[in-house]
């Protein structure tokens, strides 16, 4: 067997360099280890939002339940009972004011009026020849006075040209005296006042039972819907029982009874929110329209009546409501965000950011809403407070301000 040498000697020295390149490597590796540089790691800046501490006013207000009330509501009774021949409204029909709401059976009402009305026929026929008589007998008797007046006059001219004797003077006289006293029954016939009274009752009865017919067609007084209704045709009513219940719905009340320490903070025509519960972010505003004068004698408080304006109509009577009133008012405080502040341990703190670090500030909170709150301690108009960002801040961090100037 035949062996090239010089194939075997280039396979060797191939071997001695790959063996060389692997040591340097190895050794080259380990010098590098030896002498890298560590780097440190990189410090992540938070951002962070804030808003300045501002210096301002504030009033609290604080909210009392209450309901939607009709301003005008109107239970409508008839004022005659019977039984009820129709009814034309049912809840929710609006009405004008004297439509018809619903109607008694007036049979025996109209029979009444016509007996009424034939009386009368009866008394103005009588008064009618009892006035033909008294003229005729008028006339009967100024005549005889007239005749009575002639014969006294030309009697007494002959009695002063002495061809009269006193006696027929006397009789004359008489007979003139009489004659007066008739023509002045005449002018005054009593028979002629009584059938005149006798027609005025007539007209007066009448009136009396067309008012009871009235009173059977019962109608609104106001213009409005109709909420209730107790009548049904057929049904018997009365003055006390049956009836139809009319509101006006283009305004509404509520009623609200507050302390003493609330009167003196509101006033007649006074503007007031008022929000809804049954709609979310629904609010509205009333107008303060009465104060009692006088407390309750239970619980010293103050009955306050609110109006509210309803004629879009988008409000329902007896809809749960709250009314805010004026509670506190201050002025020239410091302000600060209420998603500024952060409680730990019971006590309030600020995270203020100053020459870009920050700063944990204890502050004492004093009144508030839904937007500020007042604060106390170590801290000063236009200060930076974070108001997004400031959990797992520390005190000294720095930190980056991102639209730190928004609106209070």
């Amino acid at each position: 067997m035949k062996f090239n040498l010089s194939r075997i000697k280039r396979i060797k020295k191939r071997t001695i360099i790959i063996g060389l390149l692997v040591i340097a490597a190895a050794l080259g590796g380990n010098y590098a280890l030896k002498h890298k540089k560590v780097e440190a790691p990189a410090v992540t800046v938070k951002n962070v939002k804030t808003q300045k501490v501002a210096l301002g006013s504030l009033s609290t207000e604080v909210d009392y339940a209450s309901k939607f009330d009709p301003v005008h509501e109107v239970q409508v009774f008839p004022k005659t009972g019977g039984k009820v021949s129709s009814v034309n409204v049912d809840i929710g029909s609006k009405v004008s004011s004297g439509q018809v709401l619903f109607t008694i059976d007036a049979s025996d009402q109209q029979a009444q009026l016509q007996i009424q009305q034939q009386a009368l026929a009866v008394a103005e026929e009588n008064l009618a020849k009892t006035r033909s008589n008294s003229e005729q007998t008028l006339e009967k008797d100024q005549i005889s006075y007239n005749d009575a007046q002639n014969d006294y006059n030309n009697t007494k001219a002959l009695y002063d040209g002495g061809a009269a004797s006193k006696q027929d003077l006397d009789n004359a006289k008489t007979k003139y005296d009489n004659a007066a006293i008739e023509l002045k029954g005449a002018q005054n016939d009593p028979a002629v006042s009584a059938a005149e009274a006798q027609v005025e009752q007539a007209k007066a009865s009448i009136n009396a039972a067309q008012i009871q017919l009235d009173n059977l067609t019962v109608v609104s007084p106001i213009s409005g819907i109709v909420s209730a209704k107790d009548v049904k045709v057929g049904g018997m009513v009365s003055s006390q029982s049956g009836s139809v219940t009319v509101i006006d719905p283009s305004s509404m009340i509520a009623e609200i009874n507050v302390p003493d320490v609330v009167i003196g903070k509101i006033k007649l025509g006074q503007t007031v929110p008022v929000s809804i519960n049954a709609v979310k972010d629904k609010k509205v505003t009333g107008v303060i329209t009465t104060i009692s004068p006088n407390s309750n004698a239970k619980d010293n408080s103050y009955l306050v009546k609110v109006t509210i304006d309803n004629s879009q109509n988008d409000l329902t009577a007896g809809m749960f409501i709250k009314i805010s009133l004026p509670a506190e008012s201050r002025s020239n405080i410091l302000l600060v965000p209420n998603e500024a502040l952060s409680i730990e341990n019971n006590v309030n703190y600020l995270y203020a950011v100053v020459d870009g670090k920050v700063k944990k500030i204890a502050v004492t909170v004093g009144i508030s809403d839904n937007k500020n709150t007042e604060v106390q301690g170590n801290i000063s108009k236009d200060m930076d407070v974070v108001t997004e960002g400031q959990s797992f801040l520390n005190e000294g961090e720095k930190v980056n301000i991102v639209n730190g100037d928004s609106k209070q």
